[in-house]
């Protein structure tokens, strides 16, 4: 049943991508996907050559693709778009996570974007959007989508862990789910901690692409 799944959704994400392409304004920007250190392989380093993800912006929203390798067979993945609608307040460039988090002046959110699970090959690809406006799902209570064109955008990917029957599908569709709590970073708000069902599993930021 995987590997039909993945194919499914990384056709949907090239049709969601090219139909956002043709969109009158559209601006294209492609990164490499990065590892994160939670990985435990050097932060930041490319995963590869064919680890690339593609933003589109439009004053309507953003849209992305995200095709990689390096991810463990048989583990659930989700995506997170990270938004920081004022990226020139950032004391750093990247814009760092801890800051992310805690300065309003930022105009940051975290939001879900999308997950599945992953098969043996451990290559899969992720799609998305983000309309401009209100994100009432987001971790950060108020904060919308203000600056589609200027925002910088973070996909962070997120290892949940071997895939557990009984989690499922949560374990694709929230950002706990199947793990416990002492492996989340302690920064992270309330709300991501209770965004999922706790399990055994340990969860790790796995990779990320960064479109500044």
């Amino acid at each position: 049943m995987r590997k039909p799944i993945l194919m499914a959704a990384a056709a949907a994400a090239a049709a969601l991508v090219a139909t956002v392409d043709a969109a009158a304004g559209a601006e294209i920007e492609r990164e490499p996907v990065r590892w994160h250190m939670q990985s435990g392989n050097p932060h930041m380093s490319p995963v590869g050559d064919d680890a690339t993800a593609r933003l589109v912006r439009t004053e309507n929203g953003l849209s992305y693709s995200l095709q990689t390798n390096g991810l463990q067979p048989g583990h659930a993945y989700t995506v997170w778009v990270v938004v920081v609608n004022n990226p020139g307040a950032c004391a750093a460039n990247p814009c760092a996570p801890p800051e992310i988090l805690t300065n309003p002046a930022l105009g940051g959110q975290v939001t879900y974007g999308t997950g599945h699970l992953v098969g043996g090959s451990g290559q899969a690809g992720f799609g998305g959007t983000l309309r401009a406006g209100a994100i009432p799902n987001g971790w950060l209570s108020g904060v919308g989508l203000t600056n589609p064109l200027g925002a910088e955008v973070h996909l962070v990917l997120n290892d949940h862990g071997p895939v557990l029957t009984e989690y499922l599908p949560e374990m694709i569709q929230t950002y706990r789910a199947g793990c416990t709590t002492a492996s989340l970073p302690a920064i992270f708000p309330p709300s991501a901690v209770a965004d999922g069902t706790p399990g055994p599993n340990t969860c790790r930021l796995w990779q990320v692409a960064i479109f500044g």
